[in-house]
C-alpha cells in the first residue's frame, strides 16, 4: 500500500513537472524554468528511470529542451547505473541534435555539467569512442563561433585521448581561440587548464613536440593565484618534451607566474634531476635516475615519455657533435656518444639522416661521417608558399589582437577600473602634498 502511495505521489509530481515545463517553455520563460528545474534537481534524480524515460518521451527536444536536459541529467546522476545504455545514447544523441540553443543559453552550467557527467561515464565504462561524435556535435551547436573556447572542449579531448582516436580532435586543437564562453560567470577555470593539458598530451603522443610545448606553456602561463595539480602535471610533461625536442629544458615566457618558480618546480625534483643527467649526453648517467624515480614516473603516467627519452639521448649527443666537428671517424662518434661500436654509430646516423635530424654523409669504406649545414636555400616554390602562409597567419593575428585591444579599451569595466586606479593615485598624491 505504501509503495502504491509513493508511486501515485511520484506520478502526480511528474505530471505537475511536465505541465510546468510545457507552460514555461510555451511562454518563453526559460530563466524561470531553469531555476525551477535546478531547485528540484534532487527530486528528479530520485525518480525511477522508467519515469524519467516517460518524461523524455513526452517532451519535444526542441520545444522543451530544458525539461529533456534535466531528465537526462537525472538519469546520469544516479550512482547505480541501472538503465539501458543504448537507450541513453539514443536519447542523448536526439537531444544534442535537436535542442534549442536559446533555451540552453538560459542554463549553460547545467548543460556543461550534463556533458561532463556523460564523459565521466564513458570513461568508466570504457566506451569513449561511442561518445566522441555526440560531444563534438554538442560543442559545434553550443559555441557561438568556432573561435570560442568552451568547457566542453576539454571533454572532447579527454575522450579522444582515452579512446586513442587522436586525429578526430586535431581540428579543435588547431583552431585559434580568441573568446571564452564563461557560462554566465560560472565557468570553472580548470577546464581551460585541462583542454591545454590534454591537448599537449595528444601532440606528445603524435610526436608533434613543438605544438605539445605550446599547449603545456599555455597551461602553465594561465593567470592564477594558487597552484593546480593540472599545472604541476603539465610542468612535468613540459620538462620531458623539452628534453626530447631540444635536449634541454627551455625557459618559460617571462610573463609566467612566479608560482611556477617558487612552488611548482620544487615539487618536480625528480624531473629536475633527470634533466641534469640528460644534459650530460650519457645514457649511463641517465639510467640510474630513471631507476631511482621509476615509481614516480609511472604514477605520473610518464613512462612512455621516459622510454622515448632514453632512446633519444644518443641522438641528441650526435646532434651536439655537429656543432663541433665537420668530419669524424665513426669509431670516435661511438666513443663520444657511448655506443657499442662503429656499426651502431653508423646505424644511428643513417636513421637520423632519414628523419631529417642531421645533415651528413657517410663514407662506409673509410668509416667516416661528414656533417654538413642545412641544404635549404629558401629559394624553392614550396618554401615561398610556406613563408607566405606564415606571413598571412601573422597578419591575421595582428588584426585579431588589434580588434581585441579596441574592444577592451571600450569595455566599461576596464575603463572604470583604469579611471578608478587613476583617481586613487591622484588622491594619494594630493594627500601627500597637503601633508
Amino acid at each position: 500500500r505504501v509503495r502504491l502511495l509513493q508511486r501515485a505521489k511520484m506520478a502526480s509530481s511528474m505530471d505537475q513537472l511536465v505541465a510546468d515545463i510545457r507552460r514555461h517553455s510555451s511562454e518563453g520563460e526559460f530563466k524561470t524554468l531553469a531555476t525551477q528545474l535546478q531547485n528540484c534537481a534532487d527530486q528528479i534524480a530520485h525518480m525511477d528511470v522508467a519515469v524519467l524515460d516517460t518524461v523524455i518521451e513526452c517532451l519535444d527536444c526542441k520545444q522543451h529542451s530544458l525539461g529533456v536536459m534535466a531528465s537526462l541529467a537525472g538519469k546520469l546522476s544516479r550512482s547505480d547505473i541501472h538503465y539501458d545504455w543504448n537507450t541513453l545514447l539514443r536519447q542523448l544523441d536526439n537531444f544534442i541534435n535537436n535542442f534549442s540553443v536559446d533555451q540552453i543559453r538560459a542554463s549553460p552550467l547545467a548543460f556543461c555539467n550534463l556533458i561532463h557527467r556523460f564523459t565521466e561515464l564513458l570513461c568508466l565504462r570504457h566506451k569513449t569512442i561511442e561518445g566522441i561524435l555526440i560531444v563534438q556535435r554538442a560543442i559545434e551547436r553550443y559555441q557561438p563561433s568556432v573561435s570560442c573556447l568552451t568547457a566542453l572542449h576539454a571533454d572532447l579531448v579527454q575522450l579522444c585521448l582515452v579512446g586513442k582516436c587522436l586525429k578526430a580532435v586535431l581540428p579543435f586543437l588547431e583552431q585559434e581561440y580568441s573568446e571564452l564562453l564563461t557560462e554566465g560567470g560560472q565557468f570553472d577555470a580548470k577546464y581551460i587548464l585541462l583542454f591545454y593539458y590534454y591537448g599537449g598530451m595528444v601532440y606528445s603522443c603524435l610526436h608533434l613536440y613543438p605544438k605539445a610545448l605550446l599547449f603545456y606553456t599555455v597551461c602553465l602561463t594561465t593567470p592564477t593565484v594558487a597552484i593546480s595539480a593540472i599545472m604541476v602535471a603539465a610542468y612535468k610533461k613540459f620538462v620531458l618534451v623539452s628534453l626530447l625536442k631540444f635536449g634541454k629544458v627551455i625557459s618559460l615566457p617571462r610573463y609566467c607566474s612566479h608560482i611556477i618558480e617558487r612552488v611548482i618546480k620544487p615539487l618536480c625534483g625528480a624531473y629536475t634531476e633527470l634533466a641534469r643527467a640528460y644534459s650530460t649526453g650519457k645514457a649511463g648517467a641517465l639510467q640510474p635516475v630513471v631507476t631511482k624515480y621509476s615509481e614516480a614516473f609511472t604514477s605520473d603516467g610518464n613512462s612512455g615519455l621516459i622510454q622515448r627519452l632514453i632512446a633519444s639521448v644518443h641522438r641528441h649527443s650526435v646532434q651536439r657533435l655537429t656543432h663541433t666537428f665537420m668530419t669524424l671517424p665513426l669509431v670516435d662518434v661511438s666513443a663520444r656518444v657511448g655506443l657499442s661500436g662503429a656499426q651502431q654509430a653508423e646505424s644511428y646516423i643513417r636513421n637520423m639522416i632519414e628523419d631529417g635530424e642531421v645533415h651528413a654523409s657517410l663514407d662506409q669504406q673509410g668509416g667516416m661521417v661528414s656533417f654538413a649545414e642545412n641544404p635549404e636555400n629558401y629559394d624553392s616554390l614550396m618554401m615561398a608558399q610556406h613563408i607566405d602562409t606564415q606571413l598571412q597567419s601573422c597578419i591575421a593575428l595582428e588584426q585579431k589582437l588589434g580588434a581585441l585591444d579596441r574592444e577592451m579599451a571600450l569595455d566599461p569595466r576596464y575603463v572604470h577600473r583604469v579611471l578608478g586606479s587613476g583617481l586613487e593615485e591622484d588622491s594619494m598624491f594630493h594627500d601627500e602634498a597637503v601633508m
